[in-house]
């Protein structure tokens, strides 16, 4: 009997400690995007090896509770490669506020990124030697959004799980 009311005590201990606090607000991320080689000026011309994109995140909110939120602060990075070191860095970052009233929804807009970059690559102009073009700029791989109310976090999605360490890092470093 003894030995049962241990198992039952370590069992009950062990399950309390993996019980994990549901948060009330879900959020989904919708990434509107725009990848485009650069526009030629001359009409005879070659196209062009830059490329550039530009995305915009629409971050939609839902309260699932009966209470308010008052003063959510919605954090959002871009990451990119760069294209010379292939390092991923971090492009963009900013910040919104939102309110969220009970049941309610919001969708909230980050702002728009631009980023232009150059893959390595060789172009032959005319019967001579082809010439090494260098990789430049850096190219947007993923984002990361993150929703706290007074320092706690409610919700939070990187679209790379390592995004998450550089978000915090970009963080303290401010």
């Amino acid at each position: 009997m003894k030995i049962l009311a241990v198992l039952l005590s370590i069992i009950s201990a062990i399950t309390l400690s993996l019980h994990a606090q549901v948060s009330p607000i879900r959020m989904t991320i919708d990434q509107v995007s725009k990848a485009e080689p650069k526009p030629k000026t001359d009409p005879k011309a070659k196209p062009s090896s830059e490329k550039t994109q530009t995305r915009t995140l629409n971050i939609r909110l839902d309260n699932n509770s009966a209470e308010s939120f008052d003063g959510l602060q919605v954090q959002y990075w871009f990451f990119g490669r760069d294209m010379k070191s292939r390092d991923v860095t971090v492009i963009k970052t900013g910040e919104r506020k939102s309110t969220l009233a009970p049941r309610g929804k919001e969708v909230v807009e980050s702002e728009s990124v631009t980023s232009s970059y150059v893959e390595e690559h060789y172009e032959k102009k005319g019967r001579g030697k082809p010439t090494k073009v260098p990789a430049s700029g850096a190219k947007i791989m993923g984002y990361g959004v993150k929703v706290t109310k007074d320092g706690k976090v409610l919700a939070e999605y990187y679209s790379e799980p390592s995004y998450k360490e550089r978000a915090n890092a970009t963080a303290t470093a401010k």
